[in-house]
């Protein structure tokens, strides 16, 4: 064994890096006979991969090893195989020239040859599947943005005022110009110019009131109207986003319909009756089969999907092989709208793909063009001169609508400022925020400094968090009680545990997702023995979609016993909002709920969240987590804080990662 591949050992040991990485290096080194400068850049690049990056900056790396590749982790302990601790990454590569190491890797059989794994481009190196996959996303997405049209039909602005009413002048002094702005309104008009656009925006902003309404118009516009319908698809990430979105979606046309709170739209009830909100998981639209290679599709480039439109929400999760499968199967002539926070945590997969092309929304940067389009469109307010690009024009932000304006948060609320101070990357504020938490204006963020995970502190706040649950599942029918009477009271169960919500960045230590799950669990009363698995009220959370049982990664189950058949049940509501019964036996791939990570929770909201910060740093830790997890509260926080600092110091740790989607003018 060489002293490159035995260093590399050394790292795989004291988990710097994964097994994939190390079974990478050594197949790069045995079946090219690759120098060891190519095979350690095999290796790291595979690690970075497995951190998000669709590719692997060489200069930036040698500039800032340690750094760039997060190794060794910043938890690290010393647990190496030897005595002494495995190399650094800084060490190892002191002597390394960019100009050698580029001359190297562009020699060697792993890139130079055909269908090569690995690709150089200037820089940057790939694995060639993702190299290929930003390539095809960025050519296709500028063939659809190129088919744009910035002019105004004269049926079009009565029919967007018909469906966006007019924004509420607030009556503050500190009222600016870009809340003045309907951003709802201007980004269904962008949406309707061309073939791509993104909608983009935090909780509260709107963005399934927007898309309702561009349902409707499309809807509307198609055909005579609306005789011929357009293909609209509804999907999502997960299957949960993917209920969510039909939820929401019946929600608002639901609020159409009404007379009193829209009697303007009664012509457009017929129009309302042809959208369909059945929404699905990417895959399952894409038609996947558990017996099909990975990332093998029935719909492809050649057997497109059957599409006018295609709508993503939930877009930051997307990772960059999904969006090149989706932008393979969707027609050329079709339009895709995609849906999401930017500021969101990004895709588990390599890839930003929302984040990249969402990048400097915040200054608009709209050519004349986009300009005069979106001014026509806001006659009744003056777009801000801002907006404008002052520099060189970028073609993506021309499909961006940022929607800006927040109405889940009340102007005082401590949480949405608490979420603006950490978006912003402002520790000093968020500092501020966390030191007068409980007081007023800011009585709906509260603070505890916990030393453990048993302390007293959060076992109560956990009892009086889960109290209501705990009592209504008491108050179950009796032996003689409907199914009706059952199907009450078992969504009454699931909607009261759904108002408390214990969330963790990490699933294993003193503050992950198994320890707060137990203890949770020793500290609640309940029925049964004590080493019974499925007992009375245990809730439980789907981990890999069962399409025989219509149960969706993330959907949440509570174990209920029905007396009226002395059975156990786990009950679900499911996509159309009706309670499902399930045997547990039936359920395999599941796990306990009182604690979920913030990851797992994206999507959902919950009236009172407890964000569990860790007691260490952690490679998981960055500011989107922490804007996830806290914009998830809808009216209380609570924040878990063994080490308050350890928080101030994440909200400057955005996630970076590295990929070369560009488009015209970058």
């Amino acid at each position: 064994m060489s002293e490159l591949m035995r260093l590399l050992q050394n790292w795989q040991q004291a988990g710097w890096i994964g097994q994939l990485d190390m079974a990478f290096a050594k197949f790069v080194q045995q079946e090219s006979d690759a120098s060891d400068l190519v095979t350690l850049a095999a290796a790291l690049l595979s690690h970075q991969v497995g951190r998000g990056h669709v590719c692997m900056d060489l200069e930036g790396l040698l500039k800032a090893p340690e750094q760039v590749l997060g190794l060794p982790p910043e938890h690290y302990r010393g647990a190496g195989a030897e005595p002494d601790e495995p190399v650094t990454p800084s060490l190892l590569l002191a002597s390394v020239d960019l100009d050698t190491w580029l001359q190297q890797l562009s020699e060697s059989n792993v890139v130079c040859q055909h269908n090569a794994p690995l690709v150089i481009a200037g820089r940057y190196l790939y694995l060639r599947r993702y190299w290929q996959h930003e390539h095809f996303i960025a050519e296709d997405l500028s063939r659809r943005m190129e088919n744009s049209d910035s002019s105004v039909s004269p049926q079009l602005l009565p029919l967007l005022n018909q469906l966006f009413q007019p924004v509420k002048q607030k009556s503050t002094a500190t009222q600016d110009m870009m809340s003045q702005v309907n951003w709802q309104k201007l980004a269904c008009a962008n949406t309707l110019r061309s073939q791509f656009s993104v909608i983009t925006g935090g909780p509260g902003t709107g963005k399934t009131y927007t898309v309702v309404r561009l349902l409707a118009l499309l809807h509307k516009l198609h055909g005579a109207n609306g005789t011929n319908p357009p293909r609209i698809l509804l999907a999502a990430p997960t299957g949960k986003a993917a209920a969510r979105l039909k939820s929401s979606i019946l929600q608002a046309l639901g609020e159409l319909k009404d007379p009193q709170k829209n009697p303007q739209l009664q012509n457009w009830h017929p129009i309302f009756a042809q959208i369909n909100a059945e929404s699905s998981t990417l895959h399952r639209m894409l038609g996947s089969q558990s017996r099909q290679r990975a990332g093998s599709f029935r719909y492809n480039k050649d057997n497109p999907l059957p599409a006018d439109v295609l709508v993503i929400d939930e877009a930051s999760m997307v990772d960059i092989e999904m969006m090149s499968a989706v932008l393979q199967a969707l027609p050329v002539h079709a339009r895709l709208i995609l849906l999401g926070d930017k500021d969101q945590l990004a895709s588990v997969e390599a890839g930003a793909v929302l984040g990249q092309l969402c990048a400097g929304a915040e200054a608009g940067g709209y050519d004349e063009n986009t300009f005069n389009y979106l001014q026509s469109i806001s006659d009744e307010t003056e777009l801000p001169a801002s907006l404008a690009a002052s520099g060189p024009v970028t073609s993506r932000l021309q499909h961006v609508i940022m929607l800006r304006v927040s109405r889940r948060f009340a102007d005082q609320s401590g949480i949405g400022k608490l979420a603006f101070a950490v978006n912003a990357g402002d520790s000093s504020a968020v500092a501020s925020i966390i030191n007068v938490a409980g007081q007023a204006p800011y009585q709906d963020i509260q603070v505890l400094a916990a030393e453990n995970a048993e302390s007293a502190s959060v076992k109560t706040l956990c009892q009086e968090g889960f109290a209501s649950y705990l009592k209504l599942l008491k108050a179950g029918p009796g032996e003689n009680a409907s199914e009706q009477e059952n199907d009450e009271w078992a969504r009454k169960v699931l909607n009261e545990y759904a108002q408390f919500q214990l969330l963790t960045p990490v699933r294993e230590g003193e503050w992950g997702v198994r320890r707060l799950n137990e203890l949770v669990k020793g500290w609640l009363p309940r029925q049964g023995a004590s080493n019974e698995q499925w007992y009375a009220g245990r809730p439980v959370m789907i981990t890999a979609n069962d399409y025989s049982l219509n149960l969706r990664n993330g959907d949440i189950g509570i174990l209920l016993h029905r007396h009226s058949d002395d059975t156990k049940r786990v009950v679900f509501i499911d996509g159309d909002n009706k309670v499902r019964w399930v045997l547990p036996s039936r359920l395999t791939h599941v796990e306990t709920a009182y604690a979920m990570t913030v990851h797992k929770s994206q999507g959902s909201e919950f009236t009172h969240t407890v964000m569990v910060m860790p007691d260490r740093d952690n490679p998981t830790l960055s500011k989107e987590l922490l804007y996830t997890g806290i914009t998830r509260a809808k009216e209380r926080l609570s924040l878990v804080l063994p080490k308050p600092a350890l928080l101030i110091n994440t909200v400057t740790k955005p996630t970076q990662r590295l990929g070369g989607l560009r488009f015209g003018g970058e």
